[in-house]
């Protein structure tokens, strides 16, 4: 059986779903991508049982057809090959010639496939109560979040982005391993209903933010414990964590008695400075905050020590001095697009409430590190 297809629309797609593809899988048929062929189109599907991706593209077939193979060596294998129209032919014990059209290549390129029939099925997007986001909004939202999100599995509601909606209209985005928080709410002007809210695996909102665009609209829905995304001709489902996320709203400082304004670009210089001097995984920093400075200093007996003063606005009367997450830091104020930063206190050991001077609707916490004689170990 005879497949024509352009190879670099067959290159795009078939990296849009192996990325979902583990290097080392136990299951052989999930180690595949399963290749749906009708007349006049390709769907490709990738899964781990969690996750499901398909995508289309255009094709002519000479009948349908339907096998699996090993994603990477076919991708591998079309970047090598010239652009323009690649011929695929498909024998009966699934072995795949790979030609171009044009002849401009003397060779023969043959992969072992298997048959499509052991493939697990993966649902289409439901439609009902379906919403419509822009991905543009929806992919810089998950950027700001996700990056507090813990990366182990102790506890699952962790290792992952809440989805939530405050109102109607809005979603809000929630991450947090405990020791950091990151929030953030955009009016997407849709009836979205999340009252309960739900948790997509932190695997499942990184194979997402990478679908996502800079351009166009997506569509989202959620059917029991699935959730789907619709983005231009591909398809994205995720199981959802089947856990109660905590409540967030107690750890942000609803009140806070110092407020300290400071420039982003400088702040965030002066942390990859400091940052070298700190050891992980704690990469302690001492902030002292006086009225118009903020001092950051490390000592290492074995690095060194360093010591930097910041110009800032502040109403702080008695000096404050705070130990932080250097790293906690650093990722929190350069995801925050300002230019300048205010910074909440409420005291040595509260939760520090960070949140850009521009867009008040995007907060992080971080928890402070227990320091001893203001110096950092």
């Amino acid at each position: 059986m005879k497949i024509e297809v352009d190879r670099d629309l067959l290159l795009k797609s078939i990296s849009t779903v192996d990325s979902l593809i583990p290097s080392r899988s136990v299951n052989a048929v999930l180690s595949n991508c399963l290749f749906n062929v009708s007349k006049d189109e390709i769907e490709i599907v990738s899964t781990d049982n969690e996750i499901g991706i398909k995508t289309s593209l255009d094709a002519y077939a000479e009948s349908d057809i339907s096998f699996t193979v090993n994603g990477t060596r076919f991708s591998s294998l079309l970047k090598e090959m010239p652009a323009g129209v690649i011929i695929i032919d498909i024998n009966d014990s699934f072995q795949i010639d790979i030609r171009t059209k044009s002849g401009e290549i003397k060779g023969d390129f043959t992969l072992i496939g298997t048959s499509g029939d052991d493939y697990p099925e993966i649902p289409d997007f439901y439609e009902d109560g379906a919403v419509e986001i822009k991905q543009s909004e929806l992919k810089n939202m998950i950027r700001k979040v996700v990056y507090a999100a813990a990366t182990d599995t102790i506890k699952p509601f962790f290792n992952g982005v809440y989805f939530v909606s405050q109102s109607r209209e809005n979603l809000t985005l929630v991450a947090t391993d405990s020791r950091r928080l990151s929030i953030i709410t955009r009016n997407i002007k849709n009836e979205l209903d999340l009252d309960e809210g739900i948790i997509l695996p932190l695997k499942a909102v990184q194979e997402l933010q990478r679908l996502l665009s800079q351009e166009g609209t997506c569509r989202f829905s959620i059917q029991e414990s699935q959730c789907f995304f619709r983005i231009g001709r591909s398809q994205f489902v995720t199981r959802t964590v089947d856990h109660k996320f905590p409540n967030y709203r107690q750890v942000i400082p609803k009140d806070q008695d110092i407020s300290v304004t400071v420039q982003k670009s400088r702040l965030l210089e002066s942390i990859r400075r400091a940052l070298i001097f700190t050891r992980p995984p704690a990469y302690t920093i001492v902030c002292k905050f006086t009225k118009e400075t903020l001092n950051i200093e490390v000592k290492t007996s074995d690095l060194g020590e360093c010591m930097e003063d910041i110009a800032v606005d502040s109403n702080v009367t008695d000096n404050v001095v705070i130990g932080l997450n250097a790293q906690f830091l650093y990722d929190t104020i350069r995801e925050m697009e300002s230019d300048s930063i205010n910074i909440g206190i409420t005291g040595e050991m509260s939760p520090v409430k960070f949140v850009p001077d521009n867009d008040p609707d995007y907060i992080s916490v971080i928890m402070p590190i227990k320091i001893k004689s203001h110096e950092s170990d």
